[in-house]
């Protein structure tokens, strides 16, 4: 058995924003691919759309690659290619495989000798591939990277939408590079093969890989919580969740509730660290506490007094807390505990001091 096959996974999309799914496949991928022995991942690119697209909720590309970037900081072995996003127009996914594999073929580190299939094949179109040709990845020396797309399930069950893809398209993105399709819960990803003549006639080409911890993340489901002021904690990376914020993402500004619900441990310290604008807690004084009750013979809330009551504490600056008085639609009451006992006492050294002779029998 010779050495394994170089393979680069590269994987297209809006990643509008990109989510931790997207990271998540890149691993399975690349545990997929060298586990068989036959391959060997040695990296993996982002390649976002290009604002041609015309996606709804597609935000400029230049937002879209500061987010993949942020989320790439806690990777070391998959990249950004900003290629495709600063083209004025939409590319195929055919021809965005094609460019990387020329770049890849042209900067690779040893300089390879394609066989005369595989240099008959590249100067062809990506139209001209014959549908009973597959292209050998054998070399007369070494070989550069294979370039394949990393995918999810549902670009293959795209395949079968009427005039959503070409047809020769289809045909030289599996043929000549290959799918690694990440299936999702609910998904059967063999079954699209087979339903599909030119996926089954290269079904050797397709790595399916299953993903039995169920994730169903998703760009589209992350948007719609951020509009609807709903967390995003541990979706997406910390370093996205602040770029959204710092730029107001997603319609957030108009969500109130956004500062709370999309906190991140890597912001900035809050100046509560000032020590002019921390609460000074002395060792030794007074507590003082204002008690708002009622005066003597009245219920009404609207003349209410004040009593002042004092104490001892660990502190060295006074401190006042004031209970506030009660609404004057609410029901009255006595806040003073100390008032209502002291005329409950008063009350009954009256009824004793009352002469016998004035009880009525």
């Amino acid at each position: 058995m010779g050495s394994p096959v170089k393979v680069i996974l590269l994987a297209c999309g809006s990643f509008s924003p990109i989510t931790n799914m997207h990271l998540r496949m890149f691993e399975l991928g690349r545990d997929a691919l060298n586990k068989t022995g036959r391959f060997q991942v040695v990296s993996g690119v982002i390649s976002p759309v290009s604002d041609g697209y015309g996606k709804k909720d597609l935000v400029p590309a230049k937002h879209r690659c500061e987010m993949v970037r942020a989320a790439l900081k806690t990777s070391d072995w998959v990249k950004l290619d900003p290629w495709e996003c600063t083209l004025s127009f939409w590319s195929p996914t055919a021809k965005v495989l094609r460019h990387y594999q020329e770049q890849y073929d042209s900067h690779s580190n040893c300089k390879t000798t394609p066989s005369k299939k595989r240099k008959k094949l590249s100067n062809r179109s990506v139209s001209d591939v014959q549908t009973n040709h597959i292209p050998s990845s054998d070399t007369e020396t070494d070989q550069s990277p294979v370039v394949k797309l990393l995918c999810g399930a549902d670009l293959l069950e795209s395949f079968a939408v009427p005039g959503l893809w070409a047809q020769e398209d289809i045909e030289y993105i599996v043929s000549t590079h290959g799918l690694v399709v990440i299936s999702r819960v609910g998904t059967d990803p063999h079954k699209f093969i087979y339903d599909s003549d030119v996926l089954t006639k290269y079904k050797e080409n397709i790595v399916v890989v299953t993903e039995w911890i169920s994730n169903e993340i998703s760009s589209t489901k992350i948007r719609t919580a951020l509009r609807r002021g709903e967390s995003v904690k541990y979706l997406l990376q910390d370093g996205v969740i602040d770029y959204i914020k710092q730029h107001q993402l997603y319609k957030i500004p108009d969500n109130k509730y956004i500062n709370h619900l999309l906190p991140s441990p890597v912001e900035k310290e809050s100046n509560s660290n000032d020590p002019e604008e921390q609460p000074q807690r002395p060792s030794s004084a007074e507590v003082k506490v204002i008690l708002r009750s009622s005066a003597p013979g009245s219920y009404n809330p609207n003349h209410l007094t004040l009593h002042r009551m004092t104490t001892k504490m660990e502190n060295k600056g006074p401190v006042t807390k004031i209970v506030p008085a009660h609404k004057s639609n609410s029901t009255s009451c006595i806040s003073d505990f100390g008032m209502l006992v002291r005329r409950v006492r008063n009350y009954n050294l009256r009824t004793r001091r009352r002469p016998l002779n004035t009880i009525k029998k």
